[in-house]
């Protein structure tokens, strides 16, 4: 039952002994495709019937009617015409020092080998790996979380695996291409045991400089793990945890609409590309994933593949799964992002919450924050990234103040930051991660830990009614200004949000101020601040005695310390205007912050908003009533005592991991909850199980085949939680 992987320490051990014993490659074609089947790898036979197959006709015309050298050599390779193949050599004579140009003329020369002289092979064989070596004097990024790192060893890799046998340097730079390639593999999790998570940013199939970057950075990954599987070498696709997370990660990060993909960390596309439908196509086939079928005829529908990977990797046979069948929410633990809707309709409310490590320099110094989606965004992150680094991008859009975060200003504090802006302005918020000091791979990221370890998710609930995320995020913070911030975000689904911050600072005199953006105008009310339509109402319970505030605006969107951070023009939708609530509290060294947002479907008839009081402040516990009593909530500031929600159609939940004696999870473990409920269920590719909509009352869970049974008790204050080993 256990999950299938790969020893990454085998592996390397196996790929090491390849090149040293002689042993040939799998012949021409390599690259994607095999002469004869293999698993996972479609043969010439196969990829010839499909350009007889009406379903892929679309696929094969588009081939026909490319420009592109990698379609002209399968044109050859298919058909056996030959009228393209001048293209082809005159593109296969010349070198680039750019990783995706160069993997296109890889694939042409491996497509096109056989119709190649054995002068032509040497002579292009030793350009793909001229090219090999200026892609890698133009991309001299170190660090394995990084794109770009992941765009240079796809297209080394793939020129060493076209140019094997004609190409002596091929063998000398294989050596490389394969530890870099290992060093992705540990950052993924792949076979790791359940505690040894910490600084594998790929767990959960996410990537830690956004979505943007995933679409190069992830998705360079696999184009060199396919062409390592079609080469003969270790198939580290199938039977994936990473692979198979990658799904959810595209499902769960589109908003419900499907107008952009969730505006996380730098993110200068934040809308679907093509990138984004090619790795979704092969993954629904790969994987024959109903899920990935119902993303791309949702969201995807107008984009296209470049045609080849179209006629390679697609499967017009898969059907699209219904959005029933996947829990609204879910965490990505590797980067600390909790996902959150009330519903997979495209009316859905959609919360997001980050609060994770710290790997790579696109990431923002905004942990704990959080944005919220219902109809059109209502909580926002502003700011332009233009892909410059530039004043706006430093002292603006990467900054804690950017960010729906609090800020503790000591007026001492001094950031570090890139050589363009070497001192940048004091916001109050986070430490800018340093420039230059990164991790290169995961051993160096465990190394440097206590800086890099900047916020974790250490609790992430969900159920129908409602969602429960807590972060920690002191680490982000210079310690001698934060001992500690702990959020806790409850989300009721589908029209309230309530935060609880708990922050202790070193000083009394340090300025905490809670920061909330919006792109629609908001002004303060007697008790509430609102935007004009009613769609976001704002409720600022605690702390007692707070000052609040409305800045931003047309006028002064950026501005903070006496500055106006001026933006870049417009781009890609992005925010180049916002409104924010600034919400600061009385001088103390440890505060509260209790917020409520309330994001209605329609705005309340005549202008009236919910009646939100605050019931009790003690020190231990925090209490609230929504909508004059209907819904009863309760926290622990520092999240020690269990949360507490009552009231109509609210549910609770049972969840867990189910691991073996080595900490490794058990897949597709079977359960059956008994008691007030009776359902089963059985344990994802993490080992995680979920029973949901559950009542207050006695429950066993059992696990079944194995004799071992838990018992709890559900009352209104907790979802419950119960683990197997």
């Amino acid at each position: 039952m256990r999950i299938k992987h790969f020893s990454l320490a085998a592996s390397a051990l196996i790929l090491l002994s390849l090149p040293a014993l002689g042993r040939e490659l799998a012949p021409h074609p390599r690259l994607y495709l095999g002469s004869t089947g293999r698993s996972g790898v479609p043969s010439v036979a196969e990829l010839r019937a499909r350009t007889l197959d009406p379903a892929y006709a679309p696929a094969w015309e588009r081939v026909l009617r490319s420009a592109s050298v990698a379609d002209k050599a399968l044109v050859f390779l298919l058909s056996g015409d030959t009228t393209r193949l001048n293209g082809v050599r005159k593109a296969l004579g010349g070198t680039v020092d750019r990783y995706e140009p160069l993997v296109q003329r890889c694939l042409a020369f491996d497509w096109a080998y056989q119709a190649l002289s054995a002068g032509e092979r040497r002579l292009f064989a030793g350009k793909l790996l001229e090219s090999a070596r200026a892609v890698a004097g133009r991309y001299q990024i170190p660090t394995v979380y990084h794109n770009m790192c992941r765009g240079r060893n796809m297209a080394q890799g793939l020129a060493v695996l076209a140019a094997w046998e004609d190409e002596p340097e091929a063998e000398k730079l294989f050596p490389q291409v394969r530890a870099e390639l290992q060093e992705f593999l540990e950052v993924t999790g792949d076979g790791a045991a359940a505690d040894d998570m910490a600084g594998r940013a790929g767990y959960g199939g996410g990537w830690p400089e956004g979505y943007d970057y995933d679409r190069h950075g992830a998705f360079y990954a696999l184009q060199l793990l396919l062409a390592w599987r079609s080469a003969g070498l270790e198939d580290h696709i199938s039977g994936s945890s990473y692979w198979r997370d990658k799904v959810l990660w595209l499902v769960y990060g589109t908003a419900p609409d499907g107008s952009f993909l969730l505006p996380y960390e730098d993110n200068d596309w934040p809308v679907i590309l093509r990138q984004d439908r090619e790795m979704m196509t092969f993954l629904t086939g790969e994987l024959r994933s109903g899920h990935g079928r119902r993303w791309l005829d949702t969201f995807a529908d107008s984009l296209s593949c470049r045609p080849y990977w179209d006629l390679i990797f697609s499967d017009p046979s898969v059907e699209p799964a219904p959005a029933g069948e996947l829990p609204a929410s879910r965490l990505i633990p590797g980067v600390g992002l909790a996902l959150m809707r009330s519903s997979w309709s495209g009316q859905a409310s959609f919360v997001h919450f980050h609060c994770g490590p710290w790997y790579t320099y696109h990431q923002h110094a905004a942990q704990g924050s959080f944005t919220v989606f219902r109809n059109r965004p209502l909580i926002v992150e502003p700011g332009v990234y233009n892909g410059e680094v530039d004043e706006h991008y430093v002292n603006w859009r990467i900054r804690t103040v950017s960010h729906n975060c609090i800020t503790v200003l000591d007026t001492s504090e001094r950031f570090l930051g890139p050589t363009d802006v070497p001192e940048p302005a004091n916001d109050g918020g986070q430490i800018i991660q340093n420039w230059t000091l990164k991790p290169a791979t995961r051993e160096q990221w465990y190394a440097q830990r206590r800086m890099r370890d900047t916020g974790r998710i250490t609790s992430f609930l969900t159920g129908p009614s409602h969602d429960l995320a807590v972060g920690e995020a002191a680490g982000a913070y210079n310690p001698d200004k934060v001992r500690r911030w702990c959020r806790q975000l409850l989300f009721i689904k589908p029209d309230w949000v309530v935060l609880c911050d708990l922050v202790q600072a070193s000083g009394a005199d340090f300025p905490k101020t809670l920061l909330l953006h919006t792109p629609q105008q908001v002004s303060l009310r007697q008790k509430y601040a609102a935007t004009a339509d009613r769609s976001l109402t704002i409720y600022t319970l605690l702390p007692e005695g707070a000052q609040q505030a409305v800045a931003g605006g047309p006028d002064e969107p950026f501005a903070y310390g006496g500055t106006n951070w001026a933006s870049v023009p417009a781009y890609n939708g992005q925010y180049d205007n916002a409104w924010r609530l600034e919400v600061k509290a009385p001088d103390a060294e440890e505060t509260v912050f209790l917020t409520v947002l309330y994001l209605p479907e329609t705005p309340p008839e005549g202008g009236a908003s919910p009646v939100v009081e605050l019931t009790g402040s003690a020190p231990r516990r925090v209490s609230l009533t929504l909508e004059g009593g209907r819904y009863r909530v309760a926290f622990d500031p520092r999240a020690e005592l269990p949360y507490s929600l009552s009231g109509p159609g609210i549910g609770y939940s049972v969840s867990g991991r189910v691991l073996d004696s080595k900490g490794l999870p058990v897949e597709k473990a079977a359960l059956r909850l008994e008691g007030a409920a009776d359902l089963r269920t059985a344990a994802d590719n993490h080992g995680q199980y979920l029973f949901t909509g559950l009542k207050p009352g006695n429950y066993t869970v059992i696990l079944e085949g194995s004799g071992k049974v838990r018992s709890l008790d559900i009352t209104d204050h907790h979802f419950g939680e119960v683990n197997f080993e």
